[in-house]
């Protein structure tokens, strides 16, 4: 799947290189593509952010089912 997703450390790259505020990680353990544990992308992430003097926060990971509002009102509103 290389050539179709990134992994963490290269998500954190790309973060970095776009400059984003915030960044959102998708669809880690929805699907059984790699031979990692499937709770194991949230944490490099983390370690990946860490690693990189980055604020944790500004790169979110969801919990499955979980939903955040972002911005300002719901109508409009944005990062």
């Amino acid at each position: 799947m290389k050539s179709l997703h990134v992994d963490p450390e290269e998500a954190v790259e790309i973060h970095k290189d776009v400059k984003a505020k915030h960044s959102l990680a998708i669809h880690w353990g929805t699907f059984a593509l790699a031979h990692e544990y499937y709770l194991e992308p949230p944490v490099r992430l983390r370690e990946a952010m860490e690693k990189n003097g980055l604020n944790v926060e500004h790169f979110f990971v969801l919990n499955h089912g979980e939903s955040r509002v972002l911005g300002g009102d719901r109508e409009g509103g944005g990062i």
